[in-house]
């Protein structure tokens, strides 16, 4: 593994590798994709290139006027309103594993899981500091401010959480007997809830207490709800006093800040979100059903079909009324309301990930070709509202 500093003045330094060009002919007739089923008229497909590397991470910002995709070769491919691709390259010699935009400036947060570093990059000059993190295994934006929270999953024993700002690492403490499986930051940067998993422990047997544990911003701990089973996914919204779990065994959680069970509900498994307005929380799972609740009562608001084993790949708008979810070995992205299923594409290959931007118009979709190793990216958006149609 390379060497890094625990601070770096900017991403630029580690610049290097591209991920320019096209798969061959051969390669793209090999890839046999199947195209949209249920593609409105309305939808226009404003990119679609192919790269001889693999996307594995999407993101797009809330405007939905820029879209990042992340490779398996560590580098960045950004694409503006114009729609043009730009490469932004990194010698890291790890895959780029997470992307998040930062709502409030032309900022994002990009990770190298293996590598373990992660740091802010400003798009515009392709900088800013890099931070490491041992162990690294998942990250939040705080939408306000930009900071950032991290979790860290060692191969061996508990793992720690982790705070930073553009100035660098703020704070880092152990979490108490457990890995760290999962992440999220309160919108102002208040909370950090953790989503805590067993570790390997002495002998390779698993060890530790796994849960959700809430944190404040100064890295003290709040409360530890213990679950019994790691909890995959955690979402928080500190408006509305609420952070919601899914557990392995399917369970989706929603405890108050003073780590209160509020409600539950069982599922086969579930990846929560709460969108951005505190207004909704959405779950998918292996079921193929996308559920919105009320995350105060946790009242099942409604529920539409898809028919795939949906995972994690799941993003929300805004005010909670649209979902992107994918079927990602499947190979399927879906765009779903309450009203149903309102745009679906099948690529016959996969996987393919997705995200859609706050207000619901532009999404991003990333397919792999797993026998060829290339990748293929496109960008929607949506001219006028979509009515469901016929599957």
């Amino acid at each position: 593994m390379p060497a890094y500093t625990t601070r770096r003045s900017v991403l630029s330094l580690i610049a290097g590798a591209t991920v320019t060009g096209t798969a061959s002919a051969a390669q793209r007739a090999k890839e046999r994709r199947v195209d949209a089923t249920t593609q409105s008229a309305s939808v226009d497909r404003v990119a679609s290139d192919e790269y001889d590397a693999v996307s594995l991470v999407t993101d797009v910002s809330a405007s939905g006027d820029r879209v990042l995709f992340g490779f398996e070769n560590g580098d960045l491919v950004s694409y503006g309103a114009n729609r043009q691709a730009t490469p932004i390259p990194f010698d890291v010699g790890s895959t780029l594993s997470h992307i998040e935009f930062e709502r409030a400036a032309d900022t994002a947060a990009v990770a190298w899981m293996d590598a373990e570093v992660y740091g802010q990059l400003t798009l515009a000059t392709r900088d800013g500091p890099v931070i490491e993190h041992p162990g690294l295994w998942d990250l939040a934006v705080a939408a306000a401010d930009g900071a950032i929270a991290s979790v860290s999953s060692p191969i061996e024993g508990p793992g720690s959480v982790m705070l930073s700002t553009e100035a660098g690492q703020s704070w880092v403490v152990d979490v108490e007997n457990a890995a760290g499986g999962s992440v999220d930051i309160s919108a102002a940067g208040k909370f950090i809830a953790v989503g805590a998993t067993q570790y390997l422990g002495t002998g390779e047997a698993l060890a530790g207490q796994p849960g959700v544990v809430l944190y404040d911003g100064s890295g003290a701990q709040q409360w530890a709800h213990e679950t019994g089973v790691d909890v995959i996914a955690v979402q928080i919204d500190a408006e509305a006093e609420r952070v919601v779990a899914g557990t392995y065994d399917g369970r989706l959680l929603a405890l108050d800040l003073a780590g209160n069970l509020v409600w539950e509900d069982e599922l086969l498994v579930t990846w929560p979100r709460i969108s951005s307005d505190g207004s909704t929380v959405v779950s998918t799972g292996s079921d193929g059903v996308v559920r919105a609740y009320d995350p105060v009562t946790g009242d099942e608001r409604w529920t539409t079909e898809t028919g795939a084993s949906l995972g994690n790949d799941t993003s929300v708008t805004d005010d909670g009324t649209r979902v992107l979810a994918a079927a990602r070995t499947e190979g399927e992205i879906f765009v779903v309301e309450e009203s149903g299923v309102v745009w679906e594409r099948a690529y016959g290959i996969g996987p393919a990930i997705g995200e859609i931007a706050a207000d619901g118009r532009t999404w991003s979709v990333g397919i792999q070709n797993s026998d060829a190793q290339t990748g293929r990216v496109e960008i929607y958006r949506q001219s006028e509202s979509v009515a469901p149609e016929t599957l």
